[in-house]
């Protein structure tokens, strides 16, 4: 079987840390980011605004601040994602991730799969520092775990805990969506680093099909409006008013 090379970035020569970001394939292991080796996965990040949005995930030694993901998130000039006190800019993005996997909000199956999947990759860094022959396996060991955490990520979302309210002897609930751009309705509401945000009009397509364009509204904000921009493949993590009889 192939052998991991070393336990060395091939883009950056830098060594490999157990607690770094990574990427890997081909019997290779490398930094997600070079620059961040600790940054947030995909996966990660997609789990932080799912169930983190709405409650503080970080605190500041140094500031003895607590914030929330809004508070705390910034993009670099690279359009990358950051994690810094908003008061003093040290990185917390170490702190995040252990908020992250301590969560309540995360459901039991989902907490279990990302921690699999961030458990399996550090195991791989751990025995790719010395030369072994099942460097196959442990690959696919991490892969399988990435795949499953991916996987449920994906499944037909479950009714989220709402304040529910009546209106015509209805209850309304919140429903969860993956939904593509063109697929938005007037009402649907998501978060992102910079707020809560409710679609106010009906989406509109480039001419070449490629983006998708809408007007959004501040929650905290109403008066505040915007336009948004989304690539058309790009799926958006939405709430979705859903009456019961």
């Amino acid at each position: 079987m192939a052998e991991l090379q070393t336990a060395t970035c091939p883009q950056c020569s830098r060594m490999i840390s157990p607690e770094d970001t990574i990427v890997f394939g081909s019997g290779r292991l490398g930094h997600l980011d070079c620059r961040r080796p600790h940054v947030l996965s995909a996966e990660e990040w997609a789990l932080l605004f799912t169930y983190c949005r709405d409650h503080p995930v970080a605190e500041c030694i140094r500031c003895t601040g607590k914030f929330h993901l809004r508070e705390v998130v910034s993009l670099d000039q690279f359009g990358v994602r950051s994690i810094g006190c908003p008061w003093c800019h040290t990185d917390l993005t170490d702190r995040v991730r252990v908020h992250l996997y301590e969560c309540a909000m995360l459901p039991a199956e989902i907490r279990r799969r990302a921690q699999e999947a961030r458990d399996a990759a550090r195991h791989l860094v751990k025995q790719s520092q010395q030369l072994r022959d099942n460097a196959d396996v442990l690959i696919r060991e991490a892969e399988a775990a990435l795949h499953a955490l991916r996987a449920t990520l994906r499944r037909p979302p479950a009714r989220i805990p709402t304040s529910e309210t009546k209106q015509s002897g209805r209850q309304i609930g919140l429903l969860s969506y993956n939904v593509l751009p063109r697929h938005l309705q007037v009402g649907d509401r998501f978060s992102d680093e910079t707020g809560e945000w409710e679609v106010a009009s009906r989406p509109r397509p480039t001419a070449d099909g490629k983006s998708v364009h809408t007007c959004v509204r501040g929650i905290a904000q109403p008066a505040l409006m915007e336009e948004r921009t989304w690539v058309a493949h790009e799926r958006i993590r939405v709430t979705r008013a859903d009456q019961q009889g």
